[in-house]
Protein backbone atom coordinates (compact mmCIF):
# COMPACT_ATOMS: atom_id res chain seq x y z
CA UNK A 1 0.00 0.00 0.00
CA UNK A 2 2.77 2.55 0.90
CA UNK A 3 4.56 1.76 -2.34
CA UNK A 4 1.56 2.60 -4.55
CA UNK A 5 1.01 5.43 -2.69
CA UNK A 6 4.32 6.72 -3.40
CA UNK A 7 4.21 5.22 -7.07
CA UNK A 8 0.89 7.56 -7.16
CA UNK A 9 3.01 10.65 -5.41
CA UNK A 10 5.86 10.74 -8.23
CA UNK A 11 3.37 10.30 -11.02
CA UNK A 12 1.52 13.23 -9.97
CA UNK A 13 4.52 14.92 -9.83
CA UNK A 14 6.12 14.07 -12.82
CA UNK A 15 2.90 14.88 -14.55
CA UNK A 16 3.01 18.36 -13.05
CA UNK A 17 6.91 18.71 -14.18
CA UNK A 18 6.19 17.83 -17.90
CA UNK A 19 2.98 19.83 -17.89
CA UNK A 20 4.79 22.83 -16.60
CA UNK A 21 7.52 23.03 -19.70
CA UNK A 22 7.22 25.30 -22.74
CA UNK A 23 5.68 24.16 -26.19
CA UNK A 24 5.76 25.32 -28.62
CA UNK A 25 2.74 27.20 -30.09
CA UNK A 26 1.11 27.81 -26.54
CA UNK A 27 -1.04 30.68 -25.65
CA UNK A 28 -2.51 32.06 -22.29
CA UNK A 29 -5.65 32.98 -23.70
CA UNK A 30 -7.29 33.42 -20.08
CA UNK A 31 -10.37 32.12 -21.17
CA UNK A 32 -10.49 30.37 -18.17
CA UNK A 33 -10.87 32.95 -15.99
CA UNK A 34 -7.55 32.53 -13.96
CA UNK A 35 -4.03 34.53 -14.30
CA UNK A 36 -2.71 31.38 -15.64
CA UNK A 37 0.09 31.96 -13.39
CA UNK A 38 1.02 35.24 -14.23
CA UNK A 39 1.88 37.08 -10.70
CA UNK A 40 3.74 39.78 -9.24
CA UNK A 41 6.43 40.24 -6.34
CA UNK A 42 5.20 38.85 -2.94
CA UNK A 43 3.15 41.06 -0.50
CA UNK A 44 1.18 43.16 -3.43
CA UNK A 45 -1.91 44.56 -3.01
CA UNK A 46 -2.96 44.19 -6.41
CA UNK A 47 -2.20 41.73 -7.99
CA UNK A 48 -2.19 40.79 -11.96
CA UNK A 49 -6.62 40.25 -12.32
CA UNK A 50 -8.54 38.05 -14.93
CA UNK A 51 -10.90 40.76 -16.29
CA UNK A 52 -14.07 38.74 -17.87
CA UNK A 53 -14.39 41.49 -21.37
CA UNK A 54 -12.63 43.76 -23.17
CA UNK A 55 -9.58 41.96 -24.94
CA UNK A 56 -8.99 42.03 -28.53
CA UNK A 57 -11.83 40.42 -29.55
CA UNK A 58 -14.31 42.64 -27.67
CA UNK A 59 -17.01 41.99 -25.44
CA UNK A 60 -16.69 38.69 -23.49
CA UNK A 61 -12.79 38.27 -24.36
CA UNK A 62 -11.05 37.74 -21.27
CA UNK A 63 -7.51 39.39 -20.58
CA UNK A 64 -5.09 40.10 -17.91
CA UNK A 65 -4.68 42.99 -16.31
CA UNK A 66 -1.95 44.71 -13.74
CA UNK A 67 -1.50 48.21 -12.63
CA UNK A 68 1.54 49.08 -11.51
CA UNK A 69 1.71 52.81 -8.72
CA UNK A 70 5.50 53.81 -8.92
CA UNK A 71 5.09 55.00 -5.77
CA UNK A 72 7.29 52.46 -4.01
CA UNK A 73 6.20 48.83 -2.34
CA UNK A 74 5.75 45.70 -4.25
CA UNK A 75 3.56 47.13 -6.22
CA UNK A 76 5.72 50.28 -7.40
CA UNK A 77 7.47 48.19 -10.80
CA UNK A 78 5.77 47.43 -13.85
CA UNK A 79 6.53 43.68 -14.30
CA UNK A 80 5.15 40.11 -13.80
CA UNK A 81 6.32 36.70 -14.19
CA UNK A 82 5.87 33.21 -14.44
CA UNK A 83 7.42 30.31 -12.86
CA UNK A 84 5.23 27.63 -14.14
CA UNK A 85 4.12 26.97 -17.83
CA UNK A 86 6.30 29.32 -19.53
CA UNK A 87 9.64 27.36 -17.83
CA UNK A 88 11.63 24.82 -19.41
CA UNK A 89 13.76 24.24 -22.80
CA UNK A 90 12.54 26.76 -25.12
CA UNK A 91 15.63 26.13 -27.90
CA UNK A 92 13.97 22.28 -28.00
CA UNK A 93 10.66 23.30 -28.25
CA UNK A 94 11.28 25.96 -31.44
CA UNK A 95 10.54 29.07 -29.76
CA UNK A 96 11.73 31.96 -31.58
CA UNK A 97 9.57 34.68 -30.01
CA UNK A 98 7.26 35.95 -27.48
CA UNK A 99 4.23 37.65 -28.78
CA UNK A 100 1.30 38.93 -27.00
CA UNK A 101 -1.54 41.57 -27.26
CA UNK A 102 -1.18 44.64 -25.03
CA UNK A 103 -3.17 47.48 -24.19
CA UNK A 104 -0.87 50.24 -21.79
CA UNK A 105 -2.64 53.09 -19.85
CA UNK A 106 -1.52 56.53 -18.22
CA UNK A 107 2.17 56.07 -19.26
CA UNK A 108 4.08 54.59 -22.33
CA UNK A 109 6.19 51.44 -21.84
CA UNK A 110 9.28 49.86 -23.03
CA UNK A 111 8.17 45.92 -22.95
CA UNK A 112 10.92 43.30 -23.08
CA UNK A 113 11.04 39.77 -22.10
CA UNK A 114 13.69 38.49 -19.53
CA UNK A 115 14.38 35.12 -18.72
CA UNK A 116 16.44 33.41 -15.48
CA UNK A 117 17.61 29.82 -16.48
CA UNK A 118 20.91 27.34 -16.45
CA UNK A 119 23.02 30.30 -17.87
CA UNK A 120 21.95 33.37 -15.20
CA UNK A 121 19.62 35.98 -16.30
CA UNK A 122 19.33 37.92 -19.74
CA UNK A 123 16.93 40.36 -21.14
CA UNK A 124 15.94 41.45 -24.65
CA UNK A 125 18.27 44.47 -25.74
CA UNK A 126 15.83 46.47 -27.57
CA UNK A 127 12.78 47.12 -25.92
CA UNK A 128 8.85 47.63 -27.83
CA UNK A 129 7.51 50.83 -27.30
CA UNK A 130 3.68 50.99 -26.61
CA UNK A 131 2.35 54.44 -26.61
CA UNK A 132 -0.71 54.73 -23.58
CA UNK A 133 -4.03 55.24 -25.26
CA UNK A 134 -3.03 53.84 -28.67
CA UNK A 135 -5.61 51.02 -27.59
CA UNK A 136 -4.46 46.89 -28.59
CA UNK A 137 -1.43 46.66 -30.09
CA UNK A 138 0.40 43.21 -30.98
CA UNK A 139 3.89 42.67 -30.24
CA UNK A 140 6.66 40.32 -31.25
CA UNK A 141 9.77 39.54 -29.02
CA UNK A 142 12.07 37.67 -30.79
CA UNK A 143 14.17 35.60 -28.44
CA UNK A 144 17.26 34.32 -30.23
CA UNK A 145 20.60 34.08 -28.92
CA UNK A 146 21.86 37.69 -30.40
CA UNK A 147 18.36 39.45 -29.24
CA UNK A 148 19.41 39.43 -25.33
CA UNK A 149 21.70 41.45 -22.88
CA UNK A 150 23.18 39.49 -19.82
CA UNK A 151 21.66 40.89 -16.64
CA UNK A 152 23.45 38.68 -14.33
CA UNK A 153 23.72 36.07 -16.51
CA UNK A 154 26.96 34.11 -18.46
CA UNK A 155 25.38 32.12 -20.99
CA UNK A 156 22.11 32.86 -23.21
CA UNK A 157 22.31 29.48 -24.91
CA UNK A 158 22.19 27.59 -21.20
CA UNK A 159 19.57 29.67 -19.94
CA UNK A 160 17.22 29.40 -23.02
CA UNK A 161 17.61 25.63 -22.91
CA UNK A 162 16.58 25.54 -19.02
CA UNK A 163 14.18 28.68 -18.23
CA UNK A 164 12.73 29.04 -14.44
CA UNK A 165 11.30 32.16 -14.60
CA UNK A 166 10.12 34.55 -17.57
CA UNK A 167 9.11 37.55 -16.85
CA UNK A 168 7.77 40.74 -19.02
CA UNK A 169 8.48 44.10 -18.32
CA UNK A 170 9.03 47.57 -18.86
CA UNK A 171 12.46 49.39 -18.63
CA UNK A 172 14.14 52.02 -20.61
CA UNK A 173 17.51 49.81 -20.47
CA UNK A 174 17.94 45.78 -20.18
CA UNK A 175 17.24 44.56 -16.47
CA UNK A 176 15.86 42.13 -14.46
CA UNK A 177 13.55 44.47 -12.86
CA UNK A 178 10.94 46.81 -14.24
CA UNK A 179 11.13 50.37 -13.62
CA UNK A 180 9.22 52.36 -11.33
CA UNK A 181 6.36 53.52 -12.89
CA UNK A 182 2.63 54.29 -12.56
CA UNK A 183 0.94 52.75 -15.53
CA UNK A 184 -1.92 49.92 -16.51
CA UNK A 185 -0.54 47.22 -18.63
CA UNK A 186 -3.43 44.62 -20.02
CA UNK A 187 -2.54 41.42 -21.90
CA UNK A 188 -3.67 38.80 -23.59
CA UNK A 189 -2.93 35.76 -25.98
CA UNK A 190 0.79 35.37 -25.04
CA UNK A 191 2.39 33.20 -27.43
CA UNK A 192 5.59 30.91 -27.83
CA UNK A 193 5.81 31.82 -31.51
CA UNK A 194 7.60 29.00 -33.24
CA UNK A 195 7.99 32.20 -36.12
CA UNK A 196 8.21 35.86 -36.37
CA UNK A 197 4.46 35.36 -38.09
CA UNK A 198 4.76 38.15 -40.57
CA UNK A 199 1.55 36.99 -41.85
CA UNK A 200 -0.30 37.15 -39.45
CA UNK A 201 -3.74 39.29 -40.08
CA UNK A 202 -4.08 41.20 -36.83
CA UNK A 203 -0.59 42.49 -37.85
CA UNK A 204 0.25 45.34 -40.15
CA UNK A 205 2.72 43.65 -42.29
CA UNK A 206 5.57 45.91 -44.00
CA UNK A 207 9.20 45.64 -44.50
CA UNK A 208 12.02 48.53 -44.32
CA UNK A 209 15.10 49.09 -46.22
CA UNK A 210 18.18 49.39 -45.90
CA UNK A 211 19.04 48.37 -42.39
CA UNK A 212 21.58 49.39 -41.24
CA UNK A 213 21.21 52.63 -42.98
CA UNK A 214 22.80 56.05 -43.41
CA UNK A 215 20.18 58.45 -44.78
CA UNK A 216 17.20 57.44 -46.36
CA UNK A 217 14.63 55.20 -44.41
CA UNK A 218 12.07 53.38 -47.42
CA UNK A 219 9.33 51.66 -46.23
CA UNK A 220 7.35 49.09 -48.53
CA UNK A 221 3.60 48.52 -47.20
CA UNK A 222 1.27 45.42 -47.84
CA UNK A 223 -0.98 45.99 -50.08
CA UNK A 224 -3.90 45.70 -48.00
CA UNK A 225 -2.89 48.58 -45.71
CA UNK A 226 -5.63 51.24 -44.85
CA UNK A 227 -4.68 54.33 -43.08
CA UNK A 228 -1.34 53.91 -41.73
CA UNK A 229 0.60 55.72 -39.62
CA UNK A 230 4.37 55.80 -38.80
CA UNK A 231 5.67 56.85 -35.32
CA UNK A 232 9.58 56.38 -34.53
CA UNK A 233 11.04 55.63 -31.32
CA UNK A 234 14.68 56.37 -29.85
CA UNK A 235 16.09 53.40 -27.45
CA UNK A 236 14.91 55.28 -24.71
CA UNK A 237 11.79 55.57 -25.48
CA UNK A 238 11.14 59.19 -27.17
CA UNK A 239 9.23 59.57 -30.41
CA UNK A 240 11.20 61.30 -32.86
CA UNK A 241 9.03 61.16 -36.08
CA UNK A 242 5.08 60.68 -36.85
CA UNK A 243 3.15 60.95 -40.27
CA UNK A 244 0.76 59.16 -42.01
CA UNK A 245 1.49 57.12 -44.62
CA UNK A 246 -0.62 58.14 -48.29
CA UNK A 247 0.92 55.25 -50.48
CA UNK A 248 2.15 51.90 -49.98
CA UNK A 249 5.97 53.16 -50.83
CA UNK A 250 7.09 55.92 -48.33
CA UNK A 251 10.26 57.12 -47.30
CA UNK A 252 12.11 59.23 -44.80
CA UNK A 253 14.74 61.41 -44.50
CA UNK A 254 16.95 60.09 -40.94
CA UNK A 255 20.25 61.58 -42.02
CA UNK A 256 19.97 63.91 -38.91
CA UNK A 257 19.19 60.74 -36.71
CA UNK A 258 22.10 60.19 -34.00
CA UNK A 259 23.17 56.84 -34.60
CA UNK A 260 22.06 53.97 -32.79
CA UNK A 261 18.58 51.56 -32.23
CA UNK A 262 15.19 52.58 -33.49
CA UNK A 263 11.61 51.32 -33.30
CA UNK A 264 9.89 52.28 -36.24
CA UNK A 265 5.96 51.21 -35.48
CA UNK A 266 3.35 51.27 -38.11
CA UNK A 267 -0.24 50.92 -37.31
CA UNK A 268 -3.11 51.08 -39.60
CA UNK A 269 -6.76 49.69 -39.72
CA UNK A 270 -5.28 45.88 -39.88
CA UNK A 271 -3.30 46.44 -36.60
CA UNK A 272 0.21 47.54 -35.75
CA UNK A 273 3.48 45.65 -35.73
CA UNK A 274 6.78 47.30 -34.66
CA UNK A 275 10.38 46.62 -35.78
CA UNK A 276 14.24 47.68 -35.19
CA UNK A 277 15.84 50.26 -37.34
CA UNK A 278 19.58 50.61 -37.09
CA UNK A 279 20.60 54.00 -38.18
CA UNK A 280 25.11 54.16 -39.82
Amino acid sequence: MKKTLLTFIFSCVLCSFTLAQVSGGQVDDFEDDTVQGWVVGAGSSNPPANIATGGPNGVGDNFLRYISTGTGGPDSKMIVFNQAQWTGDFTAAGVVAVEFDVKVETNNLNLRVAFDGGGGRFCTSTPIVVTAGSGWNHVVIPISTTDFTAVGGTDIVDTLADVNTMRILSNTSASWVGQTIAATMELDNIEAATSLGLNDPKKTDFSIYPNPGRSRLNISLAQNTIDATIEVYDILGKRIHAQSLISINSSVNVSRWNAGVYLVKITSKTGTQTKRFVKE
